[in-house]
């Protein structure tokens, strides 16, 4: 759950875990690009583990040395005072090419972020679009809510 989902991290993080899952790939002016999992700490790095016989290094990959979970397994649910659809967000934010934000539209533009709690002390009154209520104590009430129903999907961890 993110706080913030509308964001431009929170769109593109789940712009991106889409892309992945659906191995989705593009045109871009370098040629075709497919969806990986290039630049991911956890999911393309290699670890020093240590030697062979012959003395060569050898790496193995992040993800197969500690437990992680599998980014593809990954549900994004979240809040955000902003009432644009993921979808509406990820344009917004325009960090991915065009042609991948079209294929993507579609199926973000079904997720909404939940009511968000504005604080004036965290969030410039100039972002306000949709919100629960300014007090904190009532809409904590809200929030739990919401952490119980995500809880009731069987995730594992929030």
């Amino acid at each position: 759950m993110l706080v913030g989902w509308g964001g431009n991290n929170g769109s593109t993080l789940t712009a991106a875990l889409e892309a992945n899952r659906r191995q989705l790939q593009w045109r871009k002016r370098s040629g075709i690009q497919k969806a990986n999992w290039f630049g991911s700490i956890t999911q393309a790095s290699t670890v020093l583990l240590g030697s062979d016989e012959e003395g060569k290094d050898v790496y193995v990959p992040m993800k197969d040395l500690v437990p992680m979970v599998d980014p593809n397994n990954i549900i994004v649910d979240g809040w955000d005072i902003s009432s644009l659809n993921i979808g509406e967000s990820m344009r917004r934010a325009q960090v991915l090419d065009i042609e991948l934000q079209d294929q993507l539209y579609k199926d973000l533009s079904q997720m909404k972020p939940r009511l968000s709690i504005y604080d004036p002390d965290f969030i410039a009154a100039n972002q306000l679009i949709e919100l629960i209520i300014s007090s904190r104590a009532p809409s904590s009430s809200s929030m739990n809510k919401y952490v119980v129903i995500y809880k009731s999907l069987r995730v594992a961890r929030i």
